[in-house]
């Protein structure tokens, strides 16, 4: 049995496969799995992948469309590897990076492990340094940590490639991804973090993460609706554990969700921006209603909010642009 599976869908990704799959095969550690699920591709990302079958570690499943959520599902049930490494088709791995993984498994023997990531703007060739671990890293290190540790910022990270798994650890506890094809992972990772016991952070970038237009980020104004539904399926998971008790976690987990809610309505696009507005106001006077917002009174981001609870979307587009041109008027006079 390898130590690590690596699990990889794909879905219309010939552009990007070949790179992603020969970044693992590559790896120096050498005991593990890469398990490539085709979602029902149209184009020759099969073929990309199938040049890699001379490689015993490969294995490759093809099945129906319905999106990276169930891919994953159903990778995982074949998966056979005692470390769970989820991977895009577009991204690609670092040098020695399953081998640091293994290390710091074997060393500490957590549930799961943060690591950092580069962004790679495939548009510019630019490559940044994503400092995805440093809520939990300038805390602790890279000691081992539990949730009962990082109560007021549990939630403040996020992501899927950028961590690693204890197989073990997501079957006992049933941790899986909703089945939609939109921020399918998010469910994913609110669950795993309220189980999770042991946690620790790896000061490594391993992964690449690639930016480019087919993203789903790219992609988001035609899954307004699924944004809303997160909201509160998320909610749900939280609510269905003790955790829900715990004000820290709850305004841990609040801040992130509005914070998610900010992002995705910074890249909507022009035409579909009223149409999400109508959606956040929704979402935003839930909240309000029904929580204690102590913890972002102070907040810029609770002025923004309450903007989003008090005026028409015409106003609030006009008061944005009004201090957009305050902030240029002060810079350039």
């Amino acid at each position: 049995m390898p130590e690590i599976s690596v699990i990889t869908p794909f879905f219309n990704s010939e552009n990007f496969l070949e790179q992603c799959i020969s970044s693992v095969v590559k790896q120096s550690f050498c005991d593990f799995e890469m398990i490539l699920i085709n979602d029902g591709s149209t184009d020759d990302s099969l073929k990309t992948a199938q040049k890699f079958l001379k490689d015993d570690r490969i294995k490759i499943f093809s099945k129906e469309n319905e999106g990276q959520g169930v891919a994953r599902n159903y990778a995982l049930k074949k998966a056979q590897g005692k470390i769970i490494v989820y991977l895009d088709s577009d991204d690609w791995l670092e040098e020695n990076a399953l081998f640091k993984i293994y290390d710091k498994f074997k060393k500490d023997n957590p549930d799961i492990i943060f690591f950092n990531a580069y962004k790679f703007f495939e548009e510019t060739k630019q490559k940044n340094e994503y400092r995805f671990i440093d809520p939990y890293f300038l805390r602790f290190g890279e000691e081992v940590f539990f949730k009962d540790e990082v109560t007021d910022i549990l939630f403040e990270t996020n992501g899927l490639p950028f961590k690693a798994y204890k197989k073990d650890f997501l079957v006992e506890n049933n941790i899986k991804y909703s089945n939609t094809r939109f921020i399918e992972d998010s469910e994913f990772y609110i669950k795993a973090l309220l189980c999770a016991d042991k946690i620790c952070c790896l000061n490594e970038y391993l992964v690449n993460y690639r930016i480019h237009k087919q993203s789903t980020t790219f992609t988001l104004n035609k899954r307004i609706a699924t944004i809303k539904n997160t909201f509160f399926a998320c909610e749900n998971v939280l609510k269905s554990s003790d955790s829900f008790k715990n004000k820290k976690i709850l305004n841990s987990f609040l801040t992130n969700r509005i914070k998610q809610l900010f992002y995705y309505f910074s890249i909507c696009n022009k035409e579909d921006r009223k149409k999400y507005f109508c959606m956040f106001k929704i979402i935003a006077k839930y909240i309000k209603n029904t929580y204690s917002l102590d913890f972002i009174q102070e907040n810029t981001q609770y002025l923004k909010l309450n903007d989003i609870i008090e005026k028409s979307y015409i106003m609030y587009e006009f008061r944005k642009q009004m201090r957009l041109t305050l902030l240029f008027l002060k810079h350039y006079f």
